[in-house]
């Protein structure tokens, strides 16, 4: 996975390097979750609402920094997806063999797939760009990033966040809009400069990925 080929660092985060930088995330958010776990085990004496307002704040907001400038692969965002359910049985003292569905877990911690937030990320800082001032880095890498786009180069190609942008928008039904060209880009960055109707494009985005989670 690579994002749109950035090569500092950025508020301590590997953005040029995805997998270092999610690894990392997981990491450091389980490092949050055990020094929590006397507030996990205590399941009687702290609310259910408690903890999860604790999860949230002290160790998603670990895992999912600067997620919106993940490009993932199907099969990456599944196994965060899993790792995601994971702390959350954690948190609600959820151990073998008791066993909750996917979909229940969800619903028991009002969460969605950590995939859905990720896309809400991605789409919401992609449009924040697009908004600004056309010289800045950010936009600099974007419009570079289309210049090189036509070149052939060996190997698979890389998952880049325009890719994983366009597929976003493939998912929509009766849909014109893509990411795949310069001009594509300007289209978007038009749309963008009307919040309310990114907002919308936004949101048919997100209701086109969601699905029932796979009961594993």
């Amino acid at each position: 996975m690579a994002s749109w080929y950035f090569s500092n660092e950025f508020n301590n985060s590997l953005i040029f390097k995805d997998e270092e930088d999610v690894e990392r995330r997981k990491r450091l958010s389980n490092a949050a979750l055990t020094k929590l776990l006397n507030v996990w085990i205590k399941g009687d004496k702290i609310k259910r609402k408690t903890k999860l307002k604790l999860y949230r704040s002290l160790v998603k907001s670990i895992l999912v920094y600067n997620c919106g400038t993940w490009a993932l692969t199907k099969s990456e965002e599944e196994k965060l997806n899993a790792f995601h359910r994971k702390q959350l049985r954690k948190v609600l003292n959820i151990k073998y063999p008791v066993k909750i569905t996917n979909s229940s877990l969800y619903n028991k911690c009002e969460e969605h797939p950590l995939s859905i937030y990720i896309l809400e990320n991605r789409w919401r800082l992609f449009g924040h760009i697009l908004r600004r001032n056309i010289e800045i880095p950010a936009n600099k890498s974007m419009n570079s990033y289309f210049a090189t786009h036509g070149k052939k180069f060996r190997g698979r190609p890389l998952t880049t966040l325009p890719v994983v942008l366009n597929k976003d928008l493939s998912r929509l039904q009766e849909n014109t809009l893509q990411l795949t060209t310069r001009e594509d880009l300007e289209h978007l960055r038009c749309i963008a400069q009307n919040r309310q109707q990114w907002r919308e494009l936004s949101t048919r985005i997100r209701k086109a990925a969601e699905a029932p989670p796979s009961d594993d």
